[in-house]
C-alpha cells in the first residue's frame, strides 16, 4: 500500500483532491515540517503546498529563479540542501528563506514520468539545518514521488497508484485539461498570494458568472488569454 494512500482522509471528496492534499499526506507520513508541489515545465508553476510558510518558501523559488527544486529538476536527481549548501548555490534564496521562514533545509525530489520527462518536483522542508530524512530518498522516490507523478499525471490513473505515464500520455486531452486547471490555481497562488482553495473558488467563480466551465476558464488562463487581475477583478 502506498504511503501516499495512508496519508489521505478516506472521508475525503474528490473536489478536495488537489495538489495541496498531496502535501499535507506527505507531511503526515513522512514527520517532516512542510511540503511543496510544482510543475517545473518552461515556466516553474507552485502547485499546491502544505501550509501558508511553505506557500511562501514556493514563491520564493519562482521569484528568485534559483533554488534546490529547479537544480533537482535540471538533475532529474533528488537533492538534499542544507543551510550550507543553500548559501554556497542560492544565496538569494538562502538569505530570504531565513528571513521568512522558520525553514532551515530542503529536500527536493523531481517528479518524472516512467520515461523521465520532467513533470514538477516534491519539495519537502525541515526546521533543522541538516535535512535528516527517516527515509532513505530512494525509498521516497518509488513510495511517495513515483505515486504522486501517477496521481496527478496519469490521463485514468487507479486510485494511488503509480500510474503508466508517458510522453505521449501527457497530451491527451484528459491530462492537459487537469493541468489547465493546476495551471491556472498556480498562477493565482503566485500573482495574488491566495491558497489552493481560494483559487480553485476564485476559478469557480469565474466560470459561473460568465456561464463558463471551470476547464474552459483554466484553459483560458493557462494560454495567457485572460490574465489574473482580470479573472479577480470580475
Amino acid at each position: 500500500m502506498s504511503v501516499v494512500m495512508r496519508g489521505y482522509d478516506a472521508q475525503t471528496s474528490a473536489d478536495d483532491m488537489l495538489p495541496a492534499v498531496l502535501t499535507r499526506a506527505c507531511v503526515r507520513v513522512l514527520a517532516v515540517a512542510g511540503a511543496g508541489l510544482s510543475i517545473t515545465d518552461q515556466l516553474r508553476v507552485p502547485l499546491g503546498a502544505s501550509d501558508d510558510l511553505v506557500a511562501r518558501a514556493e514563491r520564493l523559488q519562482t521569484t528568485l529563479g534559483e533554488g534546490p527544486c529547479l537544480t533537482a529538476t535540471a538533475a532529474r536527481e533528488p537533492l538534499i540542501a542544507d543551510q550550507d549548501l543553500m548559501a554556497t548555490r542560492w544565496p538569494m534564496f538562502h538569505r530570504e528563506l531565513l528571513d521568512q521562514t522558520p525553514f532551515r533545509s530542503i529536500a527536493s525530489l523531481p517528479l518524472n514520468s516512467l520515461d523521465h520527462q520532467r513533470l514538477g518536483a516534491l519539495d519537502l522542508y525541515s526546521t533543522e539545518p541538516h535535512f535528516l530524512p527517516s527515509t532513505r530518498l530512494a525509498d521516497i522516490t518509488t513510495n511517495v514521488a513515483d505515486p504522486i507523478a501517477g496521481i496527478l499525471f496519469d490521463p485514468a490513473p487507479a486510485p494511488f497508484q503509480r500510474g503508466a505515464v508517458s510522453s505521449a500520455g501527457l497530451t491527451t486531452p484528459p491530462v492537459t485539461t487537469r493541468m489547465n486547471v493546476w495551471v491556472a490555481v498556480g498562477i493565482l497562488i503566485e500573482h495574488a498570494t491566495l491558497n489552493n482553495a481560494d483559487a480553485l473558488a476564485a476559478l469557480r467563480a469565474y466560470a459561473f458568472s460568465h456561464d463558463m466551465t471551470l476547464e474552459d476558464v483554466a484553459t483560458e488562463m493557462s494560454t495567457r488569454r485572460l490574465d489574473p487581475d482580470t479573472l479577480l477583478a470580475a
